[in-house]
């Protein structure tokens, strides 16, 4: 059972590893360190970082449920024109 429970841990682990590494490799660890330094008046004015998390994500999903169905509209769009 112990083992089994270590296994378990151990593969939550590596596979968290590999989703941060792959989001590392698409936008660049220096991108998201400049996003998190941005939100820095935020923790100065002392605001929890709960807060800020559910401040971004309310951004993020407002993000992908407009401007991002935009922007994939545009590209088909644009694609559109180049194949005519």
């Amino acid at each position: 059972m112990m083992k089994t429970m270590i296994t378990k841990e151990l593969d939550n682990y590596i596979n968290y590893d590999r989703k941060i590494q792959r989001m590392k490799e698409l936008i660049g660890g220096y991108r998201m360190e400049m996003c998190v330094e941005y939100c820095k008046p935020l923790i100065t004015d002392g605001f929890d970082l709960e807060d800020i998390v559910e401040y971004f994500i309310l951004e993020l999903r407002d993000y992908s449920d407009n401007r991002y169905d935009d922007d994939i509209k545009r590209d088909e769009e644009k694609r559109q024109l180049e194949n005519d």
